[in-house]
């Protein structure tokens, strides 16, 4: 799990680093051969360097958002009611709307400083209490990394009991 959310490796390949690891250090101190406690060493050692030049040497940590994203729906100053769903859209040079998330792109939702699961959805549904609310949507990479510089936006919103909630909108 750890090499999912530090590299912006192919699965495969963060499985088999966490292999290396794991398994040459279960040979470091499981088995009593040197020569098996040595291969296993460097296998771990290996297996760590891999992710952590992953890690380093991620595009994702070195390059600029696609696009910026902006909060459609509800729409900003609107009192709605719960649960809504929030429509999130990217930003288009020409100003055009699109959909933010994609199978490259993923949503991470921060609502009132507490980050939310990150989501591939540009529709996210979200239940809030009553009263007003902060609401942060940043565009990130399918391995939850930020890009430099980040693509964000922020949102307050009020939830008011009785009030319509805010559906689905179109980007």
């Amino acid at each position: 799990m750890i090499a999912h959310i530090v590299s912006s490796l192919p699965l495969p390949l963060q499985w088999g680093l966490a292999l290396l690891v794991f398994g040459g250090g279960l040979l470091v101190f499981a088995v009593r051969r040197s020569a098996l406690r040595i291969a296993g060493g460097v296998a771990a050692l290996c297996g760590a360097g891999g992710l952590l030049a992953s890690w380093v040497f991620s595009p994702a940590l070195l390059v600029a958002a696609p696009y910026p994203v902006r909060i459609v729906s509800p729409v900003p100053g609107a009192d709605v009611g719960a649960p809504l769903t929030l429509t999130v859209c990217g930003v288009r040079a020409s100003g055009g709307l699109i959909p933010a998330t994609s199978s490259q792109y993923y949503l991470a939702v921060i609502i009132d400083g507490v980050q939310a699961p990150t989501v591939d959805v540009w529709h996210v549904p979200v239940d809030l209490s009553s009263g007003r609310h902060t609401v942060q949507v940043e565009l990130v990479s399918p391995s939850h990394q930020s890009f430099n510089p980040p693509a964000t936006f922020t949102e307050t919103i009020t939830v008011t009991p009785g009030a319509a909630p805010a559906g689905p909108g179109s980007c």
